[in-house]
C-alpha cells in the first residue's frame, strides 16, 4: 500500500483517484457505498445529540469518488467542484479497487473540522487506543501521551506537556557556577548551596526573575510546590499533575532538572507518587477563560483490574463537571495488553479523531462525525449495477 496510510494528523496527503482505474470501475462497478447522514438541528460547539428525536436524515448510494458537503442541515453529494456557500464534510476517495474515507480539503477554509470517528458505532463497541490520539468527549479533547502495560523497565509517567514553555534548569550550570555558589535563595534567604538529607541542595534558576530573586535552592521550590500542587496519595500511584509556575513572572517551571557534568542526568522537579503498571497518560487539552490554559495530565494505573471512569459523577477518575458529559460518560480498561476505550450510551457520544484516511471494509460500518453530522457509511457488493446512476439520494425528515 501507498506510503500515505501511516502518515500522522498534520501530514495527510491528498488522495488522488487513478483516473484510468475510476474509468473503468464506472464500466463495471462491483461495489457501492451505502451512507445515512444525520444532522443535528442546532450548531453549538460542533456537537450532536446522539438522544435527539428529531434529526434531518439522508441516505445516498455512490459508486464513485465524491465530496459531502453541507448547507444548513442539508448534506448533498459532489463529484465536481462543491459549491462556494456549502461546507465541506469528507470526501470518498477510491484507490486500488477500495475506496477510503478522506478529509475533504487540507487547504481548504471550508474544511477545517477534523474527521472524529464515533466510537459506540464500532463493531465491537470499543476502541483500541494507541499513543498520539486525541479522544473527545462532549466539549472536551484529551490526548493519550503514554501507555505503559507492565512493570518490566521500571518506566514512569513523562510529565513534560511542552519543554518550550519552560527554561532548561541545570543544578551545575556552567555559565552561572559562579553566581550559584554564592546566590541567595528566595525562598529561605540563604546563601550558597543548602544541605538536605545529608547531600547538598543546589541553587537552581528555574524561571524568568532576575536579580535578587533569581535563585532557589532545589528543595525549597520542591517544598513550595508539593503545598501548592497537593496530590493525591493512592495505592496505585494515580494523580492530576499540572505543570506548576513561577507566581511572580508567570513562566511555567520545568518538568525536569538537569544534572551531572554534561546534563545528561535528569529528575523530576515535582516529587509525584511512583505509579503501578499498567498506566495511561492522558494530556488535558481544554481551555476555560478563566485560566487561559488548563492543561495538565491525568496519570492513570489500571492495575488490579481498574476501570477508568469518565463523567460527571462523583465516582468519576476523571470529574468533568460541563453539561456536554454525561454522568458515566465513557470508560477505559486493559485487558489482553490493550487499553480499550469504550462509550457508555453518552449523550454527546465518544470520539477518537482520524489521523490518516480509513479505508472501508465490506461487511462493516464507519460513523463518522463532522460538527453537527454523523455519516455512516457502508461497503455493499451491487448485486446488478447496470441500472445505478453514479449517485442516488433519498431524503427523509425525522
Amino acid at each position: 500500500m501507498a506510503s500515505w496510510l501511516g502518515l500522522g494528523t498534520e501530514q495527510w496527503p491528498p488522495l488522488q483517484a487513478n483516473s484510468e482505474q475510476a474509468h473503468s470501475d464506472a464500466q463495471q462497478p462491483t461495489q457501492l457505498v451505502q451512507v445515512i447522514s444525520n444532522t443535528w438541528a442546532r450548531d453549538s460547539h460542533d456537537l450532536f445529540d446522539f438522544e435527539a428525536h428529531h434529526l434531518h436524515t439522508q441516505a445516498f448510494t455512490v459508486n464513485e469518488p465524491v465530496t459531502f458537503v453541507r448547507n444548513g442541515t442539508d448534506v448533498a453529494v459532489c463529484s465536481e467542484a462543491p459549491p462556494e456557500q456549502s461546507e465541506m464534510l469528507l470526501r470518498l476517495v477510491q484507490k486500488d479497487a477500495s475506496y477510503y474515507v478522506d478529509k475533504a480539503g487540507p487547504r481548504s477554509p471550508r474544511s477545517s473540522k477534523k474527521l472524529w470517528q464515533v466510537v459506540r458505532d464500532l463493531e465491537s463497541s470499543c476502541h483500541p487506543l494507541a499513543e498520539g490520539d486525541i479522544l473527545k468527549l462532549g466539549r472536551f479533547k484529551f490526548r493519550v501521551r503514554q501507555m505503559v502495560t507492565s512493570a518490566c523497565n521500571g518506566v514512569q509517567p513523562q510529565l513534560g506537556i511542552d519543554e518550550t514553555q519552560g527554561m532548561l534548569c541545570r543544578t551545575d550550570d556552567p555559565e552561572h557556577e559562579a553566581a550559584q555558589s554564592s546566590g541567595t535563595c528566595r525562598i529561605c534567604l540563604l546563601d550558597g548551596a543548602g544541605q538536605e538529607d545529608g547531600g547538598i541542595d543546589p541553587l537552581i534558576r528555574p524561571c524568568q526573575c532576575r536579580g535578587s530573586i533569581e535563585y532557589v535552592h532545589l528543595g525549597c521550590l520542591r517544598n513550595w510546590i508539593k503545598m501548592q500542587l497537593s496530590l493525591s496519595d493512592t495505592p496505585c500511584g494515580s494523580y492530576f499533575y499540572r505543570p506548576p509556575g513561577c507566581e511572580l513572572c508567570r513562566s511555567v517551571y520545568p518538568a525536569y532538572i538537569y544534572k551531572g557534568k554534561w546534563g545528561n542526568e535528569r529528575e523530576t522537579l515535582v516529587e509525584v507518587p511512583r505509579t503501578t503498571p499498567p498506566f495511561i497518560t492522558l494530556e488535558n487539552m481544554v481551555r476555560d477563560s478563566q485560566q487561559h490554559t488548563s492543561k495538565g495530565l491525568h496519570v492513570i494505573s489500571l492495575a488490579d483490574n481498574k476501570l477508568l471512569k469518565f463523567g460527571r459523577g462523583h465516582e468519576s477518575d476523571i470529574r468533568i463537571a460541563d453539561v456536554s458529559i454525561s454522568r458515566f460518560h465513557a470508560s477505559v480498561r486493559f485487558q489482553n495488553g490493550r487499553f480499550l476505550l469504550e462509550d457508555h450510551n453518552s449523550k454527546f457520544g465518544t470520539l477518537v479523531c482520524m489521523r490518516k484516511p480509513r479505508a472501508l471494509e465490506p461487511g462493516s460500518s464507519l460513523s463518522i462525525q463532522v460538527g453537527r453530522s454523523v455519516l455512516s457509511l457502508s461497503l455493499q457488493t451491487a448485486a446488478d449495477t447496470s441500472t445505478q446512476h453514479p449517485s442516488t439520494q433519498h431524503e427523509t425528515s425525522l
